[in-house]
């Protein structure tokens, strides 16, 4: 049961993330740079649920997006998941198996560099992914005989850090709507759980 919870909310969080995208986005451009609200809801995926959610969520969205915008075929539907579980393998969570095994290997008792919070893995993982996704579209863009100019690195600059502010406005009310923040309980003595 808890299981289809984390998926139902994970799906409403998805198609959320879409119809904002594809609606209201485009209204909200700044100095014509766009942030990604699906980038920033999948980083969010990605740090609290891990490598499995963010896949599942990456493929819809890029289904849906190659079946609106479907230009260059497929390409929608393979860049976004690859993009996410590129990103993923850097910022998200590890298991509790995995982190107790890397502390008995580290016995220097140094943290790890990838072991930061999650308030900062976020935002450098939707960042990371939309900068990377701009960079092959302006890839395309180039070998198609457009030639790339100041204008495509600035909007790639503004785009990266718009999506960037995203993650970080929208990280605290998703992951309190995930359930990731727990309330500490009260024992009957007045003691926190």
């Amino acid at each position: 049961m808890r299981e289809l919870k984390k998926g139902l909310k994970v799906l409403l969080l998805t198609l959320g993330a879409y119809l904002i995208q594809g609606c209201v986005m485009e209204h909200l451009a700044v100095q014509g740079a766009v942030g990604s609200v699906e980038f920033a809801v999948i980083a969010i995926l990605t740090v609290s649920y891990g490598k499995k959610y963010a896949f599942c969520s990456s493929c819809l969205i890029g289904i849906l997006k190659e079946c609106m915008l479907g230009n260059v075929p497929a390409f929608y539907a393979i860049a976004y998941p690859v993009i996410a579980m590129l990103c993923a393998q850097f910022f998200a969570d590890m298991s509790d198996r995995k982190r107790e095994r890397l502390r008995m290997l580290n016995t220097t008792g140094r943290r790890r560099e990838t072991d930061y919070p999650a308030e900062i893995r976020i935002p450098l993982c939707a960042g990371m992914m939309d900068a990377l996704l701009n960079i092959v579209l302006c890839a395309y863009l180039y070998l198609i005989g457009v030639d790339i100019v100041f204008f495509h690195a600035a909007r790639l600059l503004g785009s990266l850090v718009y999506t960037m502010a995203l993650a970080a406005g929208l990280m605290v009310p998703l992951r309190i709507f995930l359930g990731m923040y727990h309330r500490r309980r009260r024992s009957e003595g007045g003691e926190l759980l």
